[in-house]
């Protein structure tokens, strides 16, 4: 049974159940046009690892291990979306495709299983100050280049690890990190948290400190009737030499008449 792979180069909606329809609407936009630079560096990833029968890579005795169902697999590409086509859901050839898409940015939607593979998400960290750079020259070019005032942008320099941008794809960010070096500014690129990882970090920003736990009592042993014996005759031999000691203070202190 074959397993179709739908590989789009724009962002689609944060909403799955609008992705299928984002998806026919760009592929009936896209039909007749060729494909975009993204989706061929996409197509010599892939077909380098799992060639196109179309390509002669395959004898007529091998031509079952050929992993695509279409051929040519350069005709299912065309404007910013294709559509490939696996012989068998081939969980190797998929995984290959994912990482080979998410490289490039770009988000792999499958069909059959309902589910949206959109490429991870990067941010670009402010980490240094080049030496020897002129503050107000770099602030005149900075405020265009991230649409902000002056002020903003010189509260940015001030701020340890401050963040320049988010939600970029990898190459976009890397640019970004490249025009900031000539600017002055030595950057990195991040991969941004996931939904998940934010949320947990704002609630545990939000939320009252845990009460901590009282530390646990030990433990005493009840004593045993062997104790509890020689305790109490310790007691009355305590208190037979107490009183034993008094009576004699009281001969010897006792007052005596003169003879």
């Amino acid at each position: 049974m074959s397993y179709i792979l739908k590989v789009v180069v724009p962002p689609v909606p944060s909403d799955n159940l609008s992705v299928r329809g984002f998806a026919n609407t760009l592929a009936h936009t896209s039909m007749d046009l060729p494909p975009s630079a993204r989706l061929l560096q996409f197509y010599e990833a892939i077909t380098a690892r799992y060639p196109c029968a179309s390509s002669g890579a395959y004898s007529r005795a091998s031509a079952a291990a050929c992993p695509w169902g279409d051929t040519p697999l350069l005709d299912c590409l065309t404007g910013d979306i294709g559509v490939l086509t696996l012989s068998y859901k081939n969980i190797e050839v998929l995984s290959f495709v994912l990482r080979r898409a998410g490289a490039l940015s770009l988000t792999v939607i499958d069909t059959q299983a309902g589910l949206v593979y959109r490429p991870a998400r990067f941010r670009v960290v402010l980490t240094s100050i080049q030496k020897n750079v002129n503050t107000s020259t770099m602030l005149d070019k900075l405020a265009p280049l991230l649409t902000c005032t002056r002020e903003q942008a010189l509260a940015m320099l001030g701020s340890p690890n401050a963040v320049v941008r988010s939600r970029l794809d990898h190459m976009t960010a890397q640019r970004l990190v490249a025009t900031m070096h000539l600017l002055g500014c030595n950057c990195s690129v991040e991969k941004e948290p996931s939904r998940s990882a934010q949320k947990a970090a704002a609630k545990a920003a939000i939320a009252p400190p845990a009460p901590r736990a009282a530390a646990p009592r030990a433990r005493v042993a009840a004593p045993s009737g062997f104790a509890l014996a020689y305790k109490s005759v310790l007691n009355r031999a305590v208190c037979f030499m107490q009183g034993l000691f008094e009576r004699l203070w009281e001969r010897m202190t006792a007052t005596r008449p003169y003879s």
